[in-house]
């Protein structure tokens, strides 16, 4: 008896993609579990998605999703409003170095300041590698960049440093003054 290979996660290669003229492109992606899932994107920026059933032959659900809505439900399954428990620990440590996410409130001590008014670096031992901002990622943010409210960024550095840099930048109370 011969058993079938364990698939890898998802790559490109399990993405079939084909040019519908006049319409725009279809993508099929190939399950772990259940049937394909067919994506048809038009050129109008509509977006159609079929969940086929195991055979592939008919299509057990179908939705239809406008461009904005389309990208929301990219986002949340690209985990940007949520991240799964075990993403956090292989993303969590890394031969000491913690690289973490964490999200700025109207409240926070670092909301309307300057990455380089607030010593970021200096008094945390932690670097902002990144600021993800109305779904826009700046990547190293220049010390002049002013943090805002609803604005994700993406920490790296010990691990023991973290909570001072959550206390510092981040929770509301933990504001220090700028000198």
């Amino acid at each position: 008896m011969t058993t079938q290979p364990r698939r890898p996660p998802l790559s490109p290669s399990d993405v079939a993609e084909q040019s519908l003229p006049g319409i725009g492109q279809r993508y099929e992606l190939h399950c772990a579990e259940g049937g394909p899932v067919v994506v048809v994107i038009h050129h109008s920026g509509r977006r159609d998605l079929y969940l086929m059933d195991e055979q592939g032959d008919d299509t057990a659900a179908a939705i239809t999703l406008s461009d904005s809505q389309a990208r929301t439900l990219g986002a949340i399954l690209g985990g940007a409003y949520f991240k799964p428990a075990v993403v956090e620990e292989i993303e969590a440590v890394v031969g000491g170095l913690v690289i973490d996410w964490v999200t700025l409130h109207d409240d926070s001590p670092g909301t309307g300041r300057t990455i380089a008014d607030l010593e970021i670096r200096r008094r945390t031992r932690m670097t902002v590698a990144a600021v993800l901002r109305d779904h826009v990622p700046l990547v190293a943010p220049e010390p002049t960049e002013v943090l805002c409210a609803g604005d994700r960024l993406v920490v790296l550095g010990r691990q023991e440093d973290l909570p001072g840099f959550i206390r510092h930048v981040v929770e509301p109370g933990g504001r220090s003054s700028g000198g």
